[in-house]
């Protein structure tokens, strides 16, 4: 049984699309925040992305890592989870039912993991600095929010493709991918030299992060367009209908 199709003009449309646009804010915190590093250079491939966020200067065995604008970092973190959150509840309608409740609820997850990073401030590789407790929830947050994110992806491109939205549908599984092959390069990495495929920690970190973000902007965009394409539509159709009711009147008028 098909599931009916849903209301592209309604605004819940362009007020989560937009909210999915604004996850752009992550990458430009990411880019701010690593250029105020000081003491060393922040290396997008030798650092991890939480370093940003570590409150603590430390210089480790393959590292230095110190972060003049870990707030800031933290905060995006955290702006991000509520970002994911609000989209969430603003798109799940979208998805057929059977797929609806999953994915809203692996929605969820990464956005709650995205909260725990941000608030619980750490490292997914070791103890950097604050108690064990914060660097376990820590790690719990960062694995919620990549694993999440990827299944998250994974599901709602199946609900697309059944909803028969192919496009968006098999972009979603395409990330889906390349987003795995970072995660599993990220999790054998320190049992498996080579394991982050030339990239270093952090390349290998962000080939599993950075498509789930790139997955929200471009869902963002396209819910945003959509409805913009369906308010066109709907506008269309109701001057053709008054052009040709104003047709009809005069044409009854002549008989």
């Amino acid at each position: 049984m098909t599931a009916s199709a849903p209301d592209l003009t309604d605004r819940r449309l362009a007020r989560g699309g937009i909210a999915l646009v604004a996850t752009a804010q992550y990458l430009i915190a990411e880019q701010v925040v690593s250029a105020a590093w000081t003491s060393a250079p922040y290396s997008f491939g030798d650092n991890y992305i939480s370093d940003l966020g570590v409150p603590e200067c430390l210089v480790l065995d393959d590292r230095v890592v110190c972060s003049p604008q870990w707030l800031l970092m933290n905060a995006a973190f955290v702006l991000q989870g509520l970002i994911v959150l609000v989209a969430v509840w603003q798109l799940a309608w979208l998805l057929p039912r059977a797929w609806r409740w999953a994915a809203t609820a692996l929605g969820v997850v990464h956005g709650v993991g995205m909260l725990l990073v941000g608030t619980f401030p750490g490292s997914i590789a070791e103890d950097l600095g604050g108690d064990a407790t914060r660097a376990a929830i820590h790690g719990i947050g960062a694995s919620l929010a990549i694993g999440g994110g990827l299944v998250w992806m994974l599901v709602a491109g199946i609900g697309m493709l059944v909803r028969r939205w192919r496009g968006v549908g098999i972009l979603s599984l395409v990330l889906v991918v390349i987003g795995a092959v970072g995660m599993v390069g990220l999790l054998l990495l320190p049992s498996t030299p080579g394991a982050d495929l030339g990239l270093g920690v952090g390349g290998i970190e962000r080939l599993a992060v950075y498509p789930i973000i790139a997955w929200l902007i471009l869902m963002g965009l396209s819910a945003v367009l959509v409805h913009r394409g369906a308010l066109r539509q709907q506008q269309w159709e109701r001057l053709r209908d008054e052009d040709e009711a104003a047709a009809r009147t005069a044409l009854d008028a002549k008989d």
